[in-house]
């Protein structure tokens, strides 16, 4: 269900400056991919959707609940609060809508698949074991998909830029709950499949499950309790949650339930032909039937950089002006650098503020004098391993609009 900005609406409801700024940022966009804004009396509002969110953030639907988080938010420290976390569901779980945290009493997981004799592991084990904490960027693989849009159109919802945030999440390392129940797992299992609670919210359509390596899942996978030094709340998937850092969001199921061993990933839907990127080019616009065989998991985060300040279409006054972003990736080899560009042929160097984690985003400012004139500011990652950002999203485009991680660019009127 998608939400279109009323073209007249009345004095009595103005919007905000900053609902004015967020409608000029989609000026450009055709209507039917453009979210909800609100008014201070409209029934739509983030926190009437979801109990405690943070009414900044921007509605793209409400059923089933999609919410995302400003670039003004992401601008304003390293670890995104739980109140303008973005959040992405593809079901409406009922009293799971709130940041309140569900108990982990009564709470089971189920161990099964290709490990003998089925177990199961009661929630509140997990309390008592050793707990690791990661910092890591949660990303929806559709964030930034109304980019796609504009070369051609693309299905799903319609992402501006804002389905990320950098989080501390901390529980039980997968590898140390299988000690503990004393699990040992066939040589034939390749890949660990997820199912939550979540079910469908209408007869004969799929439930929601996820494959993932095994391999990946026994060196980095949590069992996650906690966000911050509080419970998982409901909604970011409380009070269990599967987390592989350096995997985008949709790869860390949420409400864990159960926990299957498989020799082959899932053909569930949500696995096939939903959350893949196709393993050759496509033409923008061009038809793609997925299969296991020509086709990828949506895993691994893409290397990835944002322009946050100055924001597009800023007026600044010439002379000295400070451009500050983000940077992230997969975790698999450190960033070396971000790079800004006034021309799109010549490169320089930002300071970059290095995170202690290599999963979560490190921030980068720069520095420089701008003369009057319209002037486009770029900026791209680079990592150790030589990956970086394409120019543009042509030789990325997929129809289902996942992965968007181009060059960053910000237009500015310097006066």
């Amino acid at each position: 269900m998608q939400y279109l900005v009323e073209r007249s609406t009345p004095v009595a409801h103005r919007l905000s400056r900053r609902r004015w700024l967020q409608f000029g940022a989609l000026a450009g966009a055709a209507p039917w991919v453009l979210p909800h804004l609100g008014r201070a009396d409209d029934p739509h509002r983030p926190s009437q959707l979801i109990a405690g969110k943070s009414d900044d953030l921007v509605i793209h639907s409400a059923d089933p609940v999609v919410l995302g988080t400003p670039d003004a938010v992401l601008a304003q420290g390293q670890v995104t609060p739980k109140e303008k976390l973005f959040v992405r569901n593809n079901f409406l779980v009922p009293g799971y809508m709130t940041l309140e945290p569900k108990p982990l009493a009564g709470w089971q997981i189920e161990f099964s698949g290709l490990i003998g004799e089925a177990k199961t592991l009661a929630a509140t084990e997990l309390e008592a074991m050793p707990q690791t904490d990661r910092e890591l960027v949660l990303q929806c693989s559709g964030n930034g998909r109304i980019l796609f849009s504009k070369i051609a159109p693309t299905q799903g919802t319609q992402w501006q830029r804002g389905g990320i945030g950098n989080v501390r999440m901390s529980g039980v390392l997968l590898s140390e709950v299988l000690e503990r129940l004393g699990i040992e797992i066939d040589a034939g299992a390749k890949y660990l499949t997820a199912e939550g609670l979540d079910a469908p919210s209408a007869k004969g359509k799929p439930d929601f499950e996820h494959s993932i390596p095994l391999d990946v899942a026994m060196e980095r996978s949590l069992l996650v309790l906690r966000l911050g030094d509080e419970p998982l709340p409901a909604v970011h998937g409380g009070p269990v949650r599967l987390v592989t850092p350096g995997y985008y969001a949709t790869m860390n199921v949420k409400w864990l339930t159960r926990l299957r061993f498989d020799v082959g990933e899932t053909t569930n839907h949500y696995q096939l032909p939903q959350y893949r990127f196709p393993n050759r080019g496509l033409a923008p616009g061009e038809e793609f039937e997925y299969s296991l065989e020509n086709s990828r998991p949506n895993y691994d985060l893409r290397i990835a950089s944002r322009i946050l300040t100055p924001a597009d279409g800023t007026r600044v006054a010439a002379g000295r002006i400070e451009a500050r972003g983000l940077a992230w990736n997969d975790g698999a080899a450190p960033i070396e650098a971000v790079e800004v560009s006034l021309d799109g042929r010549t490169w320089q160097a930002t300071e970059l503020q290095r995170s202690s984690s290599p999963w979560a985003w490190q921030r980068w400012r720069w520095t420089a004098d701008l003369k009057p004139g319209t002037t486009t500011l770029r900026c791209r990652a680079i990592d150790r391993l030589g990956r970086s950002q394409p120019p543009d999203g042509t030789t990325t485009w997929n129809p289902h609009g996942y992965g968007w991680h181009a060059v960053d660019s910000v237009q500015l009127n310097v006066t």
